[in-house]
């Protein structure tokens, strides 16, 4: 494994080091999540973490025989034992023999066995029923491939159903990203982290290259052979996704702001019967699609997007891009992502702005107690929208926002525009008012909120509340 530093999962290791110390009985848990976002890490820092015995297994894609052989060399190398296991029956009973004492056993893209040899599941769940749960054994599962690890694990008809505790490892919020570059000021992490987004093998790739977004950006996806570019067609590969060019054109399609299903079936063509099916599997299996509804609004306006801020980047603007790409023309792709730069990260800082409101849930911000039921954002038919809505049915109150990722300072006319669609929103209670702007606030515009008592944030402020968490 290459040696790197090893960011937040902090809750993750504090239970998997919680359950290690008080083991009695035989524990399994499965750790699974997408391609690179750090399962392995996790895996490797909670073993540094603990003494005595331990066990940590890759599997390879060879053939049985194959992986009898490594596991023989994997106990006499980590063990000290020199075993010649003859089929898994004997590793198993090898496992059971020395989990008198507390006995930890890792097994590394364990949903490899269903292809190389699906019977060691079975066999494992026998093992499993009839010793090792009985036994001081801690065996924890890890998988990337997330639709075969939730058919070993989810389905009645999955060997290991009812058996597993399970840890899904997701891509880093904001307020954890931050914790990796430091070194940047707030508006460079906000960029950052719009493009690159949360997955930490990413963002190592990130770290390495030295120079503003724009080199970021040219080094990892842009130029030939740029470490990135492939990624996401590889997720779907691994996925063992078919029919790539409907999951594409989805994508695409919503990265690009076409967010209802009809709006999404006119630009990809995909029947109207069959595209829930797809989008459904590319949020519950890749957890890239999401659909958010209108907070108090009508639920048919729902909307789907990209969750993942590298997906979105890439799918806006490599992939409709890669022809010129391969044939050199960097430059064309360069300006298009300049000229439209700022408008995208501004999606992702309303996303942002709603975290960090979440991260002070139950606290005072600005002497405002946030204790709502619900937060994100409001829209109507006729086009008007609300970046940030959150209320509190039982308090009567309600907070609405305005967030603006712009060079221009926020003005008197954004703070009485919202004033005015506040009307619209479907509510009777008390209403704070809260503007957020990267540049800051005009003096009409600071004397308004003012007479309103409005909260009002710049990129200082958003630097201080994170800090604060």
């Amino acid at each position: 494994m290459e040696n790197i530093t090893f960011y937040d999962r902090k809750q993750e290791l504090g239970l998997l080091k919680e359950e290690f110390n008080n083991l009695q009985t035989g524990k399994m848990f499965v750790i699974y999540g997408r391609r690179r976002v750090g399962k392995t890490e996790l895996i490797r820092q909670f073993i540094k973490s603990i003494s005595g015995n331990k066990m940590y297994f890759y599997v390879d894609l060879v053939e049985k025989q194959g992986i009898l052989d490594s596991l023989s060399k994997t106990v006499q190398e980590q063990l000290r034992e020199t075993r010649k296991f003859v089929d898994f029956n004997d590793f198993l009973e090898f496992i059971a023999s020395k989990s008198d004492n507390s006995f930890v056993l890792v097994i590394d893209e364990f949903q490899r066995f269903l292809e190389v040899s699906s019977q060691f599941i079975t066999q494992l769940q026998n093992y499993w029923d009839l010793k090792l749960k009985n036994k001081k054994i801690l065996l924890i599962l890890v998988g990337s491939s997330i639709g075969m690890i939730q058919k070993i694990t989810n389905s009645k008809a999955g060997a290991l159903y009812g058996r597993a505790t399970k840890i899904k490892i997701s891509p880093f919020k904001y307020s954890d990203f931050r914790l990796m570059f430091k070194e940047l000021n707030e508006e460079e992490k906000i960029i950052t982290y719009a493009v690159f987004g949360g997955t930490p093998y990413y963002l190592e790739k990130v770290k390495k290259i030295q120079g503003d977004i724009y080199k970021r950006i040219f080094e990892l996806l842009l130029k030939k052979g740029a470490e990135l570019f492939e990624e996401p067609k590889n997720l779907l590969e691994y996925e063992n996704v078919r029919t790539h060019a409907k999951y594409n054109s989805i994508l695409q399609a919503t990265s690009t702001g076409k967010e209802n299903l009809k709006e999404i079936q006119d630009l990809t063509g995909i029947d109207t019967n069959t595209l829930p099916a797809y989008i459904k599997k590319l949020d519950e299996l890749l957890e890239l699609l999401g659909r958010s509804d209108p907070v108090l609004g009508k639920e048919r306006l729902g909307r789907y997007c990209l969750k993942d801020n590298f997906f979105n980047f890439w799918y806006k603007f490599i992939f409709p891009n890669q022809t010129a790409l391969n044939l050199g023309n960097i430059k064309i792709v360069e300006e298009n992502i300049k000229e439209n730069f700022n408008a995208y990260i501004g999606r992702v800082f309303e996303k942002i702005c709603k975290e960090l409101l979440i991260a002070h849930m139950n606290k005072e911000f600005n002497d405002y107690l946030l204790d709502f039921e619900n937060i994100g954002n409001w829209w109507n038919r006729t086009g008007e929208e609300v970046d940030i809505v959150a209320y509190n049915y039982k308090a009567k109150k309600i907070l609405v926002g305005e967030v603006k990722w712009t060079k221009d300072l926020l003005d008197i006319n954004v703070v009485d525009d919202l004033m005015r669609k506040a009307k619209l929103i479907n509510f009777t209670g008390e209403y704070k008012f809260l503007f957020i702007s990267k540049k800051g606030f005009t003096e009409r515009a600071l004397s308004r909120m003012k007479e309103i008592n409005a909260i009002h944030l710049n990129l200082e402020d958003i630097e201080k509340k994170f800090e604060e968490i």
